[in-house]
């Protein structure tokens, strides 16, 4: 009897030791006690122009589906401490952060042995950029040689936007432009997607990248009449897969888009 009471507390002592007092249920918990280890790496935090923040501090680093978390110290590193052995999804995200994640993460924890990930993983600051306009207009429409040069099939037709802003600085802001041909295009309703950089400056012939080949590589053909919406959008690349919805998350992207505008993809 008295034994059968020291196995259910040591099963018991077991499923409850964690790191920062948080628990993982595993299969086999006699077995995890035997294998447990450390996880730690870096993380690294951006501002909204791609420059990286002295302070990576204050940053949770969470294990997914349980309630284990850690947070990072101002150099950016983390430790989550004595993690059964197994395969872990682990979430990064910060106020006024985009999140980041690793996806399945294998921690063997053999002889106590620590895992890491070193500076795998990075979170940026979430745009606040607001964009009150947008202006889509064909690239022969810009000039009269520009013109020229696509009669005679020297350069090839596309569409510029101009997406018009105002923000403090010098720099050029990313902004993600998401395509389709049904007028309620939204970062949740698109067919294509892309990111570029802008201005915000009406006059200024922003790049020219969006040419009719790449609409066609997209889906899209000529005498269609396309939908554009933009948003405002870290610089750092952070978009992720959602594994459940198979969503792509966008996860520094500014709320608020610009007003939604048309235009009919031309032949040539």
């Amino acid at each position: 009897m008295k034994k059968s009471i020291g196995i259910a507390l040591m099963l018991l002592l077991a499923c409850n030791k964690n790191s920062n007092q948080h628990s993982i249920v595993v299969p086999d918990v006699i077995q995890a006690e035997k294998r447990r280890g450390n996880i730690t790496g870096f993380i690294r935090v951006y501002d909204n122009d791609g420059k990286e923040l002295s302070d990576a501090g204050g940053v949770t680093i969470k294990i997914e589906q349980t309630n284990v978390s850690t947070q990072s110290a101002g150099n950016g590193k983390w430790t989550l401490d004595s993690i059964p052995f197994g395969n872990y999804d682990i979430i990064f995200s910060k106020p006024g952060f985009g999140t980041n994640r690793i996806k399945g993460l294998y921690h063997a924890a053999q002889n106590h042995a620590t895992t890491n990930v070193g500076a795998s993983r990075s979170i940026s600051m979430v745009s606040t950029l607001t964009i009150p306009q947008l202006i889509a207009k064909k690239l022969s429409e810009t000039a009269p040689a520009v013109a020229n040069l696509i009669n005679v099939g020297l350069i090839e037709e596309g569409i510029l936007f101009n997406p018009i802003f105002v923000h403090s600085g010098t720099n050029e802001k990313a902004v993600r432009l998401f395509f389709s041909t049904s007028p309620d295009v939204s970062s949740a309703k698109y067919m294509a997607t892309d990111k570029q950089r802008y201005t915000g400056k009406e006059n200024v012939r922003e790049n020219d990248n969006f040419k009719l080949s790449w609409f066609k590589d997209n889906g899209f053909t000529s005498g269609q009449t396309i939908y554009v919406k933009a948003y405002g959008d870290a610089s750092f690349s952070d978009d992720f897969e959602d594994d459940i919805s198979g969503v792509t998350i966008f996860p520094s992207m500014s709320l608020n888009g610009s007003p939604v505008v048309s235009f009919v993809l031309p032949d040539k």
